[in-house]
């Protein structure tokens, strides 16, 4: 396969990593979900989803009062045909939980709620390429971070 092409799919799959971010911080979960191939799999420690309108469904129950930013770095894409590709990302997530996030000051916050990495499987769809599964893996978790 031409160099560009391959560079070409590594950036488009890449941004979709970093919308993903962007999407599900901002609270956009119509886009969040737009991100994803129509029978893509979600899957993080707490919820397996499939599917476009089940992974939208699943991120607005997110409480109103969460204030997020995922932290994305270490992005690894790898080719495997011109329609499907792989990758990695590493996740570094803050959040908060509380009517303090719906104010605009800085939240006080000791650390990283969570860390670890997405493991990622590209398509490419006749609206470009889009998650066909994302799947997270914890390895470190601050419990406080995440009340029930």
């Amino acid at each position: 396969m031409d160099d560009a092409i391959r560079r070409g799919i590594e950036h488009d799959c890449q941004q979709l990593s970093i919308a993903y971010a962007r999407t599900a911080d901002f609270g956009d979960y119509t886009a969040f979900a737009n991100l994803f191939a129509d029978d893509a799999v979600l899957e993080t420690s707490l919820v397996q989803v499939r599917g476009k309108g089940e992974i939208e469904a699943t991120m607005k129950k997110r409480p109103t009062e969460l204030r997020s930013r995922h932290i994305i770095t270490n992005i690894f894409i790898e080719m495997l045909d011109a329609e499907h590709a792989r990758g990695i990302s590493y996740l570094s997530l803050y959040r908060h939980v509380g009517p303090e996030s719906l104010q605009s000051e800085p939240v006080e916050l000791s650390g990283p709620a969570l860390i670890g990495h997405y493991e990622d499987w590209f398509v490419k769809t006749s609206i470009g390429w889009r998650f066909e599964r994302r799947k997270l893996h914890v390895a470190f978790r601050r419990a406080a971070s995440f009340p029930s």
